[in-house]
């Protein structure tokens, strides 16, 4: 379980097309990206459900 665990977070760290280690700052603008993303389509969702 524990080397199944490594694996795929090694998977996660690299990058699919070259092979290469993905930088901490790369995770970092991604996550970031993907949290805006996020709380967008929630204040959407909240704005346009209040006008019901």
């Amino acid at each position: 379980m524990i080397r199944l665990l490594a694996k795929a977070r090694q998977a996660l760290l690299t990058d699919p097309v070259t092979g290469e280690p993905i930088s901490p700052a790369m995770v970092v603008a991604w996550t970031y990206i993907a949290f805006v993303m996020a709380m967008s389509v929630l204040f959407l969702s909240l704005g346009l459900g209040a006008g019901q």
